[in-house]
């Protein structure tokens, strides 16, 4: 009888670690909160299992290299870096070669929380390489300024393997791309956005004095742009290039007129989607929808540009957003003839000072109006439409950067006039619009303020 070997292996699993870093600290020590290591990217080599935590310490962290993320989480186990608790950890790019991203994220299932990240030669914290290997990565609350490029950037070179499932959400993005600010560079970068990828949801982030867009896609597919407060960037505060099937909602848009950030003597438009050439790629901007943005003071509230490889809007929802008082026109169309079954309704433009509240050009038969307010001037007739309002819309404090002040009053004949759609059914706030269909970004709520505001 031959004998039966049976091995039977056990293997155990280690529980996910903190490991802690200090200014105090040292690299030969476990990393322990009582022993923690100095460098971060000692704590980074350490985190190698998937739950794995880099808490950082109170203090000044500067680098001489780019801090390289590698080890992988996996699905509710992210490996994450972050600070301790409430202290302020700060991490300076000043000393890094130049044109280096201060973090590069090389994995997925990474998470870089309550950081200020500051001075980077390149990029302030990068996501970058394909989907199949980069993906399922957080960056939230942090403070990311006086970076060369980007604040924040997620991207790759390959349509069919974008880097993909990337939320930006809570972060205070100011002062970067600064390499364009003597205007000696035609660099065109984000604040914070992303190229060449799929599901990237950017949310409740405060972008602004950046010398290039503020917060943009392109090349891109199912995006996500909402809730954000975006001011004072150069030539577009939000920017959709050859992007597809994305949603920008509850964004607050406006100018403080700091000239510093001026594109030819004009603050940055608001929101603009258009295509630009890039070799090798194509993603004509279609089917985004655009709804319950309030956009104050810019140079065009909404555009569509048709420079480069044109397209036309195509697909697109703009509807119930308010627009407030541009030094351009409210909403701008340049001639082309690719627009495709496009619907601009249930909105509010509100010019002051004299410019022209439209200006269209070109053909606009594929493009629905009707249902819009307009008041400070006299609107382009192809976007005229029966249903329209033509008078003040009565905000409860129109001209201020406060989004409150744009609710309606009591007797604002925006109120009970617009028309019900599937892609809207809450407000700027947040409120169930129900069976009423208000004109603009807010549904009206019986207040305090706009029932004396009458």
């Amino acid at each position: 009888m031959k004998a039966i070997l049976i091995v039977l292996t056990i293997t155990t699993t280690l529980p996910a670690a903190d490991y802690y870093v200090a200014t105090t600290g040292s690299d030969q020590n476990r990393g322990s909160l009582r022993q923690p290591f100095r460098t971060i990217s000692r704590g980074l080599a350490a985190a190698r299992k998937p739950g794995d935590n880099v808490i950082v310490r109170k203090g000044v962290y500067p680098q001489s290299r780019t801090l390289n993320i590698v080890n992988a989480g996996s699905k509710e186990k992210f490996i994450t870096l972050r600070s301790f608790k409430d202290e302020q950890v700060i991490i300076d790019g000043r000393n890094t070669p130049m044109d280096t991203s201060l973090i590069a994220v090389l994995t997925h299932h990474i998470r870089i929380q309550d950081l200020e990240i500051r001075n980077s030669n390149r990029i302030g914290i990068e996501i970058w390489g394909p989907g199949s290997r980069i993906h399922t990565v957080e960056v939230i609350g942090n403070n990311i300024h006086h970076c060369q490029l980007n604040g924040t950037y997620a991207g790759f070179n390959n349509l069919n393997d974008p880097v993909r499932d990337i939320l930006m959400a809570d972060n205070t993005i100011k002062n970067c791309v600064l390499i364009n600010e003597k205007l000696s560079s035609s660099s065109w970068s984000f604040g914070i956005g992303a190229g060449l990828s799929k599901n990237v949801r950017l949310k409740n982030n405060t972008v602004s004095q950046c010398y290039g867009e503020g917060i943009g896609l392109y090349l891109s597919d199912h995006g996500v742009i909402e809730d954000n407060v975006v001011h004072d960037n150069f030539s577009v505060n939000i920017y959709l290039d050859n992007t597809t099937n994305t949603q920008v909602t509850r964004n607050l848009v406006y100018t403080t007129n700091d000239n510093k950030f001026y594109r030819f003597n004009q603050p940055a438009s608001g929101i603009q989607i258009a295509n630009e050439n890039y070799r090798g790629y194509t993603n004509l901007s279609s089917h985004n929808t655009i709804t319950n943005n309030i956009l104050i003071g810019n140079y065009f509230a909404f555009s569509y540009g048709g420079y480069q490889r044109g397209g036309g809007l195509r697909h697109t929802i703009f509807s119930n957003n308010t627009a407030y008082g541009s030094t351009g026109p409210l909403l701008h169309i340049d001639a082309d003839k690719g627009h495709q079954s496009t619907r601009i309704i249930n909105n509010i433009f509100k010019q002051i000072g004299g410019a022209q509240i439209t200006v269209i050009q070109g053909p606009t038969d594929q493009i629905e109006f009707r249902n819009n307010l307009w008041h400070g001037g006299v609107p382009h007739r192809a976007v005229k439409n029966a249903n329209d309002v033509y008078a003040d819309p009565l905000f409860i404090n129109g001209g201020s950067k406060n989004a409150k002040d744009y609710q309606l009053q009591s007797n604002s004949p925006a109120r009970n006039t617009g028309i019900k759609t599937k892609e809207v059914g809450s407000d700027f706030g947040g409120n169930q619009r129900n069976n009423r269909t208000d004109l603009g970004a807010w549904k009206f709520e019986l207040t305090t303020t706009n029932s004396q505001s009458q």
